[in-house]
C-alpha cells in the first residue's frame, strides 16, 4: 500500500526531499504557517499552521502513515503524544528534544563519552560571573534553545561580552540559557551525514570539509571529500557513526566536527535532518541525501553513499544591502560551465544572508573544483528588482 509522508516544515529541505521522492512517487503533506513556502512549489498538499500548534500536529498525523521533520523548532510534546499513540515519528522525538537544547546535547555526549569541547552551562543570572571566571580570554557563547543559520552563537573576547552587556544587546540576550564553550584551537570543520534505517543498521557518507564566512557564521562552501588524510578521515566517520548510534534512532543525521592541528576530533552539533553540508550529495552521490531519508520513512534498503565525484558545493545568500524581490544575475554564463548545477529555493523575497539556494560543482580534483568555484563566484549576483 502506497504510504503518506507528513512533514512539519515547508523550507528548501522539505522542498528537496520531495523532489527526491517524486521518481517513485511518493505521497506528501506538510504543515508550514507560510503558504508559498519553498515546498508548495512541488507539493500541493498542505496543512497551513504553525509548526508549534498541537492540533495542527495532529491534523498532519491523522493524514500520515509516517511523521519527520525539515526543522528542528518544533512542538515536540505533541509529537511525543503522536508517537505514543503507534504513530512513527523518525527520528524519535525524544531524540529531539535532546538536540532542541544545546546543553542536553553537550551533556549527552560527556554522558556516552562523545568527545565535546570542555563547556560549562549557565543561566542568564550567572552569566557575567560564569564568563568572569572562564579559564580563556576568548570563548564561544550558545544560546541553548532556538539558534540556527549561525544565529545564537557568538565568538567572544571577555571584553567584547562586557560592551555587548553594557549595552543591553539582543544578541545575548535568552531566556534559555547559555553554553560557554571552549574554542577549538587551529582547527578544520568537517561534517559527515550518518543515515539510519528502521532496524538501527547505519551507514555514513564521506567527510566533507566546510568553509564559513567569518562575518555571517554561515558555511560559504564545502569541500567533497573533506582534504584531511585518510587516516583522519576514518576517524571522523567512525566517531559520527558512534555519536549518532548513541541516539537509538532511525533517521537522518548530520554530525559536524572540529578537528584540531594537534589531530584531536570533537563533536561540535548534531541536525536530525537532512543538512546544508548534504545538498552535494544530489549530484554527487549514489544516494542523496534526501533519497535516503525517503528511504528510511518508507522502510527500505539503505541506498549507497559512495561518492561518483568529488564536489563543491556553495551557498547562495541574500547580500546585506538587499531587502525584497529579487533576480539571479549572469545565469546563462554559469550554466555554460561543465559540471556546475545551480537549485534555487522559490524564496521570493531575499534579506541579509538568507539563503536563497546553492550550487554544487562536480570534478576530478579539489585544484578543478575550486577554479570553478572562483569562476562562479565572481559571476552570481544577487540582484534586487
Amino acid at each position: 500500500m502506497k504510504k503518506t509522508i507528513g512533514v512539519l516544515g515547508g523550507g528548501q529541505l522539505g522542498k528537496m526531499l520531495f523532489e527526491a521522492g517524486s521518481p517513485m512517487n511518493t505521497n506528501y503533506i506538510f504543515l508550514e504557517k507560510t503558504e508559498n513556502c519553498p515546498a508548495s512549489l512541488v507539493c500541493e498538499h498542505q496543512i497551513l499552521g504553525s509548526l508549534n500548534d498541537e492540533n495542527k500536529i495532529n491534523q498532519l498525523g491523522g493524514l500520515s502513515d509516517v511523521l519527520t521533520f525539515e526543522i528542528e523548532h518544533v512542538n515536540v510534546a505533541a509529537l511525543i503524544e503522536l508517537e505514543q499513540t503507534g504513530k512513527p515519528v523518525i527520528p524519535k522525538p525524544n531524540v529531539l528534544s535532546i538536540i532542541q537544547d544545546k546543553g542536553h546535547q553537550k551533556d549527552f555526549y560527556s554522558t556516552h563519552n562523545i568527545p565535546t569541547l570542555p563547556y560549562k552551562i549557565s543561566a542568564t543570572a550567572e552569566l557575567e560571573s560564569d564568563i568572569k571566571s572562564w579559564p580563556d580570554e576568548r570563548f564561544v557563547l550558545k544560546h541553548r534553545k532556538g539558534g540556527y543559520d549561525g544565529k545564537g552563537v557568538q565568538l567572544l573576547s571577555k571584553n567584547q561580552f562586557q560592551k555587548l552587556l553594557t549595552n543591553n544587546d539582543k544578541s545575548i540576550q535568552s531566556p534559555d540559557g547559555y553554553i560557554i564553550e571552549k574554542m577549538a584551537k587551529e582547527a578544520v570543520e568537517v561534517s559527515v551525514i550518518v543515515a539510519v534505517d528502521q532496524q538501527l543498521k547505519s551507514i555514513s557518507y564521506t567527510p566533507c570539509e566546510m568553509v564559513f564566512d567569518p562575518k555571517s557564521n554561515l558555511m560559504d562552501y564545502l569541500i567533497a571529500p573533506s582534504r584531511l588524510d585518510k587516516k583522519t578521515n576514518t576517524a571522523i566517520e567512525e566517531i559520527a557513526t558512534r555519536t549518532v548510534e548513541s541516539f537509538k534512532s532511525p533517521g537522518l543525521f548530520a554530525v559536524e566536527l572540529f578537528v584540531q592541528k594537534d589531530g584531536k576530533i570533537y563533536v561540535n552539533e548534531v541536525a536530525p535532518r537532512p543538512h546544508n553540508s548534504g545538498h552535494h550529495t544530489i549530484e554527487s552521490s549514489y544516494t542523496s541525501q534526501y533519497e535516503q531519508l525517503n528511504r528510511i520513512l518508507l522502510n527500505q534498503p539503505l541506498g549507497d553513499t559512495s561518492l561518483i565525484q568529488n564536489a563543491i558545493t556553495c551557498n547562495v545568500v541574500g547580500p546585506e544591502e538587499i531587502n525584497g524581490p529579487y533576480e539571479i544575475d549572469n545565469l546563462n554564463q554559469i550554466l555554460k560551465i561543465p559540471g556546475v548545477y545551480i537549485h534555487l529555493y522559490g524564496k521570493a523575497t531575499t534579506s541579509p544572508n538568507r539563503k536563497l539556494g546553492h550550487y554544487t560543482i562536480l570534478g576530478s580534483n579539489t585544484q578543478e573544483l575550486e577554479n570553478k568555484l572562483n569562476k562562479v563566484k565572481k559571476l552570481l549576483t544577487v540582484k534586487s528588482t
